[in-house]
């Protein structure tokens, strides 16, 4: 997942409690056009929408997320 973070906040503002949720194994501050780069490992899709319109998107540092989904070979 992609985040961008609101303008007022410190990007490293968000890194502690993207890490105290659960299914959010890395998170990384980047550079460019996004703030953060994050890690996140579910079971299945029910879970990762679960974690992030529920976990990820209401912590109040987040303005914007774009999802990636990995798929095993």
């Amino acid at each position: 997942m992609l985040i961008i973070v609101k303008k007022t906040v410190d990007k490293d503002a968000l890194l502690e409690p993207l890490m105290e949720i659960d299914e959010v194994k890395e998170a990384y501050m980047t550079l460019y056009n996004f703030d953060v780069v994050v890690k996140i490992e579910v079971k299945d899709i029910r879970q990762l929408k679960h974690t992030i319109i529920s976990k990820i998107r209401q912590l109040p540092q987040v303005e914007k997320t774009v999802t990636l989904i990995a798929a095993d070979n």
